[in-house]
């Protein structure tokens, strides 16, 4: 099985704490994951609000994640092209799809889209949940959307056929980014609002407009998205593949782990680490998902969107 994850905020923590990525610690670490080989991993730089210079912020991360690369080529690859797909299910490599989290990553120069381009960035979402330069978050106090400079963000991101997330946004961000954006919108880590009525999760009709222009959702594994209790597991993470699934169809979810990037008190009861993925396959098989429905969950439908920018 081909596993695709949407997000990880694992090059970031790794950087932090001065690892490398083969740290047993790390939720996604190169020992467990090579065990689940062939993997693709969308590995976000995650741009947290605090860090006023964050442009040099999303460079110091890039280049953590060009060091890793370099240190583990026989484990290591990162995806640019289709060929580099090919290459990592043929040789059960772990490929490593840049992406940046948090659009305040350019600051106030849209060129810098440019060098995030070059640095092989495939993915950019607009904000994290706090306001900034383009648009407004998802714990936003006043929703005003997409600003004039953040419109102009998502043209660019067309122009050089990078794909915009809209995980992280407020609604009317959302909405706005929707009417401007001429290709598929992806949400690399976010849940159903309808299943667990937290901010950070996006409504039906939000989902069907993802669906209609065939994008799609990586559920996130965070519990406080996934149950109201915030206490959740795989049986969770499977409900709401299915709300989805049900409400437009299997082929526009996937997963967006977000691991590494959850609290300790948010992490399933037993997805704690991509070694223990089996587990959400199990009970995707439990509540009725065939064979082939459930490789498109866990990989094939994110590669069939990714493609379509390469």
């Amino acid at each position: 099985m081909f596993i695709v994850d949407g997000h990880c905020d694992t090059i970031q923590v790794a950087l932090d704490r001065n690892m490398d990525l083969e740290e047993g610690s790390l939720s996604f670490n190169l020992k467990q994951a090579m065990q689940k080989a062939p993997i693709l991993q969308m590995t976000a730089a995650y741009i947290s609000p605090k860090y006023e210079k964050s442009f040099q912020r999303a460079c110091d991360i890039i280049n953590h994640f060009e060091r890793q690369i370099k240190k583990y080529p026989e484990e290591l690859l990162q995806v640019k092209t289709k060929e580099d797909i090919l290459t990592v299910e043929q040789e059960k490599k772990i490929g490593c799809l840049l992406t940046i989290e948090n659009g305040r990553a350019i600051e106030d120069k849209l060129e810098n889209i440019e060098y995030f381009y070059k640095k092989g960035v495939k993915v950019m979402s607009i904000t994290w949940n706090e306001d900034n330069l383009l648009g407004c978050g998802a714990l936003t106090k006043q929703d005003n959307g997409l600003t004039e400079y953040g419109k102009q963000y998502v043209q660019k991101l067309n122009e050089k056929k990078m794909i915009v997330d809209v995980s992280h946004s407020s609604e009317k961000t959302f909405w706005d980014t929707i009417k401007i954006n001429e290709r598929p919108s992806i949400a690399t880590h976010s849940c159903c609002y309808s299943l667990c009525q937290h901010p950070r999760n996006l409504k039906d009709e939000q989902i069907k407009q993802i669906a209609r222009n065939n994008g799609i959702v990586g559920i996130c594994y965070c519990t406080n998205f996934l149950s109201e209790t915030g206490i959740a597991g795989t049986k969770e993470i499977a409900e709401h593949i299915a709300h989805i699934a049900n409400l437009v169809g299997v082929d526009c979810v996937g997963l967006g782990s977000d691991f590494d990037g959850l609290d300790e008190n948010e992490i399933p009861t037993d997805l704690k680490n991509i070694g223990q993925i089996d587990n959400l396959v199990q009970e995707l098989k439990k509540i009725g998902f065939q064979e082939d429905e459930i490789e498109k969950i866990m990989g094939r439908n994110w590669i069939r969107v990714i493609e379509k920018f390469m």
